[in-house]
């Protein structure tokens, strides 16, 4: 199968492994994704080993064209200077030297016959080649003054040169011609009349030897460049078409690998912005659940499948609208698929685990370019044990306020009754045995107010914090812990549980092994505490072998309006539990000791986690 990628990929890809999420997979989607990441990535390398061969290619072109240019202008030159050298060569072969000889170099030759043949000599050489401008004779005097013998001019010509016209800008063509009687060309130079090429050819004397005069044969410079241009243009064209193809291919290039490192880069950041998206999807305290169009369930995260009690793969699939039994929440997607906002609050019991807990879901509809719903994100909060703290906050402030009336009225009782019996002894000042009754009543109503006093302190801090998980076993060796046990034996057993319950939570079992301390009798000797769960929830059973507790106040004992005298312990007890949820009654046998059930409703308890 790897082999399809090419040896280097297929090799890569087999060492890589095709990696979705955090598992393993073989779909053949995915490893022909991996084989064309691999490829495309060899691909690049080639390319840019190709560009590098190109930019070499293009400076060893542009080297060539010039060179290749040069060498043709060059050739092109020398070809016509040759060619030119040749005219001038056969012209002056034509030029009698005699009638050279017979010129003075002055007006008087205007009207001689040689120098009227030579006049027409050099019109025909011109006339004959439109490309030879000038053809003229020139001529030296003793002092080295250059003057003109004769030219190819009309005498009405603005370039006419009349004989004996010295050329004061004699170029150094025409010097080194005089000077060393060499037939040389030259040029382009430039005098009065343009610029030129020139070639000069020395006339001797035959029969001497001696320098006579010399020919002269000019070329336009302009025609000369047209020629020059005409010759190289091929090479320079050719080298230019072919470093436009080059550098046009080069650009293209370029272009595609800053598309290709813009589309690489785009790619990174898709990558590192999907991972950091998928670390806050998969690390989110929140739950997170995505949708489509059609209401099933596309991705959820860890938290999400948490709060359902199930794995995310059982959760993929799920359709919102069919499967989901919940009509309040079925009707907050509805909405998101409307393209709407979706809101829930309430209780759940997943479908697929039948775990309960209390929901908080804030959605949203995913809409494309065209506005249109294509499905729906969701968060989801468990708010579970925030409306038990609520309720529970609730609940003590209902208790606390029932408290603090119940203790009022007692206490407002209590003082009226002391008052009374003061008024009483005032009146019984004389009779000792009446006084020390009427006393003796007022100091029991002190006692039993500075008893409703104290209450109070003990249930001031009910309720005022929120409810919270508190281990079991360990409240229980604190509650022992602060009272006088050392007669009895303490049997803990099966507590390894955390029960959510107010701060006071610790206080019930104080006064429970308080309340045995007091009022079990003198052969109290053990005190039996353990938890088992029930199809209701959980049972703390706590119980001892003193003296138990008549029926007759079994129903009382834990109404503060029946307190008396008796005390408090057990009504706060009560409360405390009761802000939870929690029940306690007492189910013992009188005579044979106490036993007090605390039941513990479903979602009030949990199994306690290990240290390890």
């Amino acid at each position: 199968m790897y082999t399809n990628c090419g040896s280097n990929a297929g090799l890569q890809v087999a060492k890589k492994g095709i990696t979705i999420g955090f598992k393993k997979t073989a779909k053949p989607i995915e490893f022909y994704k991996v084989c064309w990441e691999v490829t495309i990535t060899e691909s690049l390398a080639m390319f840019r080993d190709l560009r590098r061969w190109l930019k070499l290619l293009l400076i060893i072109i542009f080297a060539g064209g010039v060179m290749l240019t040069a060498w043709s202008l060059y050739e092109e030159d020398g070809r016509l200077r040759h060619d030119l050298f040749v005219k001038a060569k056969i012209a002056a072969n034509g030029i009698p030297p005699a009638q050279v000889q017979a010129l003075q170099g002055s007006d008087a030759d205007l009207t001689s016959p040689e120098y009227l043949a030579l006049k027409r000599l050099m019109e025909g050489i011109t006339a004959s080649d439109e490309k030879v401008r000038f053809a003229y004779i020139m001529g030296q005097r003793d002092d080295g003054t250059i003057f003109f013998f004769v030219d190819s001019e009309p005498p009405k010509s603005e370039d006419y040169s009349p004989p004996g016209q010295e050329y004061g800008e004699a170029t150094e063509v025409v010097i080194n011609s005089f000077a060393f009687q060499k037939e040389l060309t030259g040029g382009p130079d430039s005098d009065r009349w343009g610029t030129w090429v020139s070639a000069m050819i020395p006339l001797l004397d035959p029969d001497t030897g001696k320098l006579i005069g010399v020919y002269g044969m000019d070329l336009d410079a302009r025609y000369w460049y047209l020629s020059l241009f005409l010759a190289a243009a091929p090479v320079l064209l050719g080298t230019l078409l072919f470093l436009f193809l080059v550098m046009t291919f080069l650009y293209i290039s370029e272009q595609k690998q800053r598309e290709t490192d813009i589309l690489d880069e785009s790619r990174r950041a898709i990558q590192a912005s999907e991972e950091r998206y998928r670390l806050i999807f998969n690390s989110s305290p929140l739950g997170i659940v995505q949708i489509d169009r059609e209401g099933i369930i596309l991705a959820v995260n860890r938290k999400f499948a948490d709060f359902m009690g199930v794995s995310v793969e059982k959760l993929i699939g799920f359709s919102t609208l069919s499967e989901l039994m919940n009509p309040g929440l079925r009707a907050a997607v509805q909405e998101m698929l409307r393209g709407k906002q979706g809101y829930f609050e309430g209780e759940y019991t997943s479908v697929l685990s039948e775990k309960h807990s209390i929901l908080r879901m804030l959605g949203e509809p995913l809409l494309n370019d065209e506005g249109k719903v294509y499905g729906a994100i969701s968060i989801f909060e468990d708010i579970t044990e925030r409306k038990k703290t609520e309720e529970a906050l609730f609940k003590a402030n209902i208790k606390l306020n029932l408290l603090n009336s119940i203790t009022r009225h007692d206490i407002l009782n209590q003082l009226l009754a002391l008052k009374g019996f003061l008024e009483l002894s005032h009146d019984h000042r004389s009779n000792p045995e009446k006084l020390d009754n009427c006393l003796s009543r007022a100091v029991q109503a002190a006692n039993t107010i500075e008893r409703q006093i104290g209450f109070t302190k003990d249930y001031q801090d009910m309720g005022v914090k929120a409810a919270i998980w508190q281990d079991l076993e360990e409240n229980l060796i604190k509650a022992k812990g602060g009272l006088p046990v050392e007669r009895i034996t303490i049997d803990i057993k099966d507590t390894n549980y955390e029960i959510f319950a107010d701060p006071l939570f610790e206080k019930v079992f104080y006064n429970l092994i308080d309340n045995t301390l007091k009022h079990g009798g003198d052969h109290v000797t053990a005190i039996r505490i353990s938890a088992r769960e029930t199809g209701e929830g959980l049972e703390i059973l706590y119980q001892d072998d003193g003296a138990g507790i008549p029926d007759s106040k079994k129903k009382t004992l834990f109404d503060p309006v029946h307190a008396g005298q008796k005390g408090f312990g057990m009504v706060l007890t009560a409360q405390i539990l009761a802000i939870t949820g929690i029940t306690i009654i007492e189910t013992g046998i009188f005579g044979k000791g106490v036993q007090f059930e605390i039941r513990i409703p479903r979602g009030g308890y949990r199994m306690k986690k290990s240290s390890g």
